[in-house]
């Protein structure tokens, strides 16, 4: 039973260590030519693609999760600015940008890189992801007559290939160090023509593969001295040379730098040149190659190629340590000592905000400037992605803490509110209409309205449907600044720190711990730059956000208690109006409404116009507020022919006026509720033991109230029992 799994991987590994001879290899090859011809930047594209977007375009691969590589969410713009990068190239035919994700600390900036690799990683220990490179095998003797390359009339037994022998009849391996592409073996010329043939009914396909390395390149600078060394040997027969070409599969891996490395600012040497000539373990390779003076390439660029090379923080190392980034983005190739190395790398690194400002200081920016693709990489803008970011975090933290509803979408919509700005006039000027709707947009409105597309409640019909509409300006309003959304605010990796606070000093955490929280952190402003922003209105002044999310987290708690009374007004507003407005028409015409319950037409109902009237407190003179009604009335219906009349949405005022009347009506009874909790807690005391010989003048009936409250808070909105009793203290305390 412990070594079961021992045949399962060796089943699962079979297309894995895929070993195959250059003939077998080349058949492959013809069959599956487009799959062979990738470049990095189609094989990354390719990547992208197979593991698909979702409903609104979204790569899936960022919203995977795995244990060393969590999912990253929201940082979309940044997602399609990179597969935008893997296009120029792909129509470049060449990697030629370095793409440099900049944002503030915490950001995600490494773990999207992450993930690309992580996804780069799965996609090639896949069949469609397969990659390949070759070794050099050189027998023994035994399978040679004489001594491989010491006589002119060497030879070889026959056999077609030294790919398939055992390690006992070899006696030397020299590997690619590169990860050469097999196809590169083949000379350019009949590669070329080969490559037009067999993509000939792809056209597309071919002009991209045309403009690559694997069309126009050739074998790197050792690969190329054994070959050739070889080939003289065999006096010019190349298919004696690819007898000792053994086709190997190889896999991405982060873990051990194979084609997914990450290169640390600390200052080092990225590639460089090692002979090896000297060296004893190569004392069996054929005399016409131990005459060649060879020379390993050793260093992270060097096992990166055929995949991603990423530079992390790469504006702390000094700019001499990545120079030759400048010629290598402009020609595919590297120089070492004088021996250009072609490579097949997608390059990225990450900086933060401070060190690029630094970095445009300096002389020769412009140069990098355009060998430099800046991608931003902000804080998030919508909580909800916010939100995503911790759950596993308040997930894991659960057996000793637990955060009840809306107690982390208070935290998140506090960090979204840090990072955002006041919409500015000036931005508006094509668009006027929005400009003065905009402006008054508070911190926890803009950050409802980005996420959800929630619409202020004072807003009227006219004024929602002109914010709708200009949802892109206003989400993208200060992409071009300086000091764009999401470049300053609460960090990420700060959040997570309140987080553990709050699991640390409460069993329960509502939203109630969490404004209290927060009402202490935003006096740390040594610690914190931006909250020492300077306020424009509401935004950047962090004590009028905890002013507003206490009160929108007491208007939420508000409606669930009210729900969990039974005292939800279930009168329909709709409705409600409609009959009002009929009543009011047929009045003002001196004509009949008809009743739909016995069908005959009936004088209005002045009962339910009074009624009316009275719940939305109409002091101004009656007849006058009916016909300015009706007039407005007219007029939407002018304004939008064909519409469907939404009267809640016509008179949003008078919706909220008669919303306003119910609550009234509610609150006496939730103020008796208040009067009895004090005892239902004392009652809750005894019975867990705490105290004994406790009476109270709870009624049957108050106590029943009370535990169908709490049932309904706990078993329809997932209270716990602590948390709503909690909130239940906290909203008498401040409402009632």
């Amino acid at each position: 039973m412990p070594m079961e799994w021992i045949q399962t991987e060796n089943s699962s590994n079979e297309n894995q260590t895929e070993v195959l001879s250059f003939e077998d290899y080349m058949k492959k090859f013809e069959v599956e030519v487009e799959k062979e011809c990738r470049p990095s930047y189609q094989y990354f594209l390719d990547m992208l693609e197979h593991f698909g977007q979702d409903a609104n375009g979204h790569f899936k691969l960022f919203q995977r999760s795995h244990p060393d590589s969590p999912a990253v969410f929201g940082q979309y713009k940044t997602q399609q600015e990179i597969w935008l990068n893997l296009k120029n190239f792909q129509e470049e035919g060449l990697n030629n940008k370095f793409i440099l994700l900049v944002g503030p600390n915490g950001s995600a900036k490494s773990s999207l890189v992450r993930k690309f690799m992580k996804g780069a990683e799965e996609y090639s220990n896949l069949p469609e992801g397969e990659l390949f490179t070759f070794s050099w095998i050189f027998p023994i003797d035994n399978f040679v007559k004489g001594t491989l390359g010491l006589s002119n009339n060497a030879q070889s037994k026959q056999v077609s290939t030294y790919a398939y022998l055992d390690d006992k009849d070899i006696s030397a391996i020299i590997s690619s160090e590169l990860k050469d592409h097999p196809i590169l073996l083949v000379p350019a010329l009949t590669r070329q023509q080969m490559i037009d043939k067999l993509l000939s009914n792809s056209k597309e396909r071919l002009i991209s593969v045309q403009k690559s390395y694997l069309y126009r390149g050739d074998l790197s600078k050792r690969n190329r001295m054994i070959y050739d060394a070889l080939l003289k040997n065999y006096k010019g027969n190349h298919g004696e040379v690819l007898k000792h070409i053994r086709v190997e599969r190889f896999t991405i891996s982060k873990r051990y730098s194979n084609s997914a490395v990450t290169i640390e600012p600390q200052l080092h040497v990225d590639a460089r040149l090692q002979q090896i000539s000297m060296d004893k373990r190569l004392a069996s390779l054929p005399p016409s190659l131990q005459s060649l003076n060879l020379f390993s390439a050793q260093g992270e660029v060097i096992l990166a190629n055929r995949g991603i090379l990423e530079f992390s923080d790469l504006l702390k190392r000094p700019l001499d340590a990545f120079k030759y980034l400048l010629m290598t983005m402009e020609t595919g190739t590297l120089n070492l000592n004088g021996i250009l190395t072609e490579l097949d790398i997608f390059f990225v690194g990450s900086s933060n905000e401070v060190h690029l400002d630094a970095f445009k200081q300096h002389p020769d920016f412009k140069s990098f400037m355009g060998r430099f693709n800046f991608i931003k990489v902000p804080y998030l803008l919508d909580y909800r992605d916010e939100v995503r970011i911790y759950d596993e975090q308040v997930q894991g933290l659960s057996s000793k803490s637990t955060f009840e509803p809306h107690a982390l979408k208070t935290l998140c919509l506090f960090s979204v509110m840090t990072r955002l700005r006041k919409c500015q006039a000036n931005n508006y000027a094509e668009s006027k209409k929005i400009a003065p709707i905009a402006g008054k947009l508070t911190p926890l409105d803009k950050a409802l309205y980005l996420a959800d597309k929630i619409m202020p409640e004072n807003l009227d019909v006219e004024s929602r449907q002109i914010l709708l509409q200009s949802y892109d300006d206003i989400a993208q309003e200060f992409d071009s600044d300086v000091v764009y959304e999401g470049k300053f605010g609460i960090s990420p990796r700060d959040v997570k720190k309140i987080i553990y606070s709050l699991t640390t000093s409460h069993s329960n955490i509502t939203s109630v711990e969490v404004i209290e929280y927060l009402q202490k952190f935003i006096t740390r402003k040594n610690d914190f730059d931006f909250l020492n922003m300077t306020p424009v209105g509401d935004f950047h002044n962090t004590s009028r956000f905890i002013t507003i999310l206490k009160d929108y987290s007491l208007d939420i708690f508000d409606k669930e208690l009210r729900d969990s009374l039974g005292l939800v007004d279930n009168r329909s507003y709709e409705e409600y109006i409609r009959r009002y407005i009929e009543n009011i028409n047929a009045l003002i015409k001196k004509e009949k409404v008809k009743n739909f319950i016995t069908g005959k037409y009936e004088n209005s109902d002045t009962y339910l116009i009074d009624e009316f009237e009275k719940s939305i407190g109409l002091k101004e003179n009656a007849t006058n507020f009916r016909s300015h009604l009706l007039s407005k009335l007219g007029a939407y219906a002018l304004d939008n022919p064909g519409t469907t009349i939404n009267y809640s949405d016509v008179f949003p005022e008078i919706a909220r006026k008669l919303q306003e009347s119910f609550k009234q009506e509610q609150t006496e009874i939730i103020r008796g509720i208040a009067n009895n909790l004090v005892f239902y807690e004392a009652e809750i005391t005894k019975a867990e033991g705490a105290r004994d010989n406790i009476t109270t003048p709870l009624s049957k009936e108050g106590r029943e109230q009370i535990n169908t409250i709490i049932t309904n808070l706990t078993t329809k909105h997932k209270y716990s029992k602590n948390g709503a009793i909690s909130l239940l203290k906290y909203i008498i305390k401040n409402r009632y």
